[in-house]
């Protein structure tokens, strides 16, 4: 259908109601990363409350990335056959259960219970998100969109720092999750009233027709399981799940679980000095997530070259973590943190690294099997940190540095070999995606 034959009201309707159905999955995401990494800044009272140990700590900081994982497959079913608006609506209501279970256990397994209903719940966001980004947007404004949407995670990343130290000297740890498992079922309430599925809904025009192109079908039709083997056998997709599982799992490792507790024993600090330190990850986050999609699209032109450049300078951060653990100046912390966040903005482009090796047809099912593997790695990455970290005795309540380098050593040995892998990506891009 010819964009003469697009009405301008319908073009108009599409161009501002989509922008309220932005909103409210932006607020829905922000809470993702919020749990996610929650656990760093919260470490000392969940251990204190609990009475647990570094091992256990690490179990409740994966044990929302186990059940992400999860989700991620049947988060694409319920997108395909519920739709966006009820699958998020949903599912984020059970993530703000959770988050209530959390803040009213009395015991350690219901705080585990908890912590698994609010990775299952918002492991259905971020599927449905790129479907309403696909359906809603043009293809020269998707990386932009994306980059914007991940930009505002971490400002939920962010809050999870300083912020969340605030509101627990306040009203507690266990207020605190009241407050935000409140918030959670108020967006879901948001998810229902506002969120459609596609433009017709509302009478709107699709972005294909407001680009001036036939609608957008699928090249092929095959089977989930089919799907999924195309995808396997592909070497390619291979060296961007190899990559973006070690680098995604680093970074939960250390933002989401030995950031603060590192700060606190190798410099002294308190946890309010030390969120204050960890929220500069997400704030170099915040500019490097867009800011990677931008130079991909319209400068470099190459998602490749982007993140190569983006998981070098991840690992030269972490050289500098690795050899000076413990001797690092105060001020340049807050530098080199920001740097770290800032870098680590290049993983962004591993979705769309990844679609420019898979048939168009089979991008949903290689975006889950893509989001599966990572997730699982970076629990993976917590769990296994954790056993190293807890073979070092903890003195005082405090866990000792030597046992957070040896981490650090293993987070920065896996990042290399990554590096490695990602290299082996044949090149160049398949045709079809030079398709406008």
């Amino acid at each position: 259908m010819d964009k003469v034959n697009i009405s301008e009201t319908a073009i108009k309707k599409t161009m501002s109601y989509r922008y309220a159905i932005f909103f409210v999955i932006a607020v829905a995401y922000f809470t993702v990363y919020f749990h996610r990494v929650l656990t760093s800044v919260m470490a000392p009272e969940l251990m204190k409350a609990f009475e647990i140990g570094a091992t256990s700590l690490g179990l409740f900081g994966s044990m929302y990335l186990w059940a992400y994982a999860a989700g991620q497959l049947p988060a694409g079913i319920a997108a395909d056959r519920l739709g966006i608006r009820m699958t998020m609506a949903i599912f984020v209501a059970v993530s703000g259960c959770g988050a209530l279970i959390i803040g009213f256990a009395d015991s350690f397994h219901t705080a585990l219970a908890g912590r698994f209903l609010v990775g299952f719940g918002v492991s259905f966001v971020y599927v449905p998100a790129m479907r309403f980004l696909a359906d809603w947007f043009k293809s020269n404004e998707f990386a932009t969109c994306t980059g914007a949407l991940l930009a505002i995670g971490n400002i939920g990343a962010l809050a999870a720092a300083a912020p969340l130290v605030t509101l627990m000297a306040w009203v507690g740890w266990r207020g605190s999750m009241k407050i935000v498992g409140i918030g959670a079922l108020v967006t879901a309430a948001l998810c229902f009233l506002i969120i459609r599925n596609r433009p017709a809904d509302i009478g709107g025009a699709s972005p294909d027709q407001m680009e001036g192109r036939p609608e957008t079908r699928a090249s092929s039709t095959c089977s989930i399981m089919q799907a999924i083997g195309m995808t396997a056998k592909n070497w390619n997709v291979w060296t961007v799940i190899i990559m973006f599982s070690c680098w995604y799992g680093t970074v939960m490792a250390f933002q989401g679980l030995w950031a603060a507790p590192w700060l606190m024993s190798a410099y002294g600090m308190t946890e309010a000095e030390a969120g204050r330190i960890v929220s500069m990850i997400p704030i170099g986050m915040i500019v490097g997530c867009p800011l990677a999609g931008y130079v991909s699209d319209k400068i470099i032109k190459s998602r490749f070259r982007v993140m190569l450049t983006g998981i070098v300078a991840t690992t030269l951060c972490w050289v500098i973590l690795v050899f000076m653990v413990d001797r690092i100046p105060v001020r340049f912390l807050y530098i080199l943190l920001l740097i770290y966040g800032f870098v680590n903005g290049s993983f962004v482009l591993s979705y769309a690294n990844l679609k420019e090796h898979v048939e168009p047809s089979i991008q949903g099912t290689a975006t889950g099997f893509l989001n599966t593997i990572v997730v699982t790695g970076a629990a993976a990455f917590m769990n296994m940190t954790s056993f190293i970290v807890a073979a070092a005795p903890v003195v005082g309540g405090i866990i000792p540095t030597y046992g957070l380098k040896r981490a650090f050593i293993f987070c920065l040995c896996s990042l290399i070999a990554a590096s490695l892998v990602f290299m082996t990506q044949k090149r160049p891009v398949p045709v079809y995606m030079t398709q406008k």
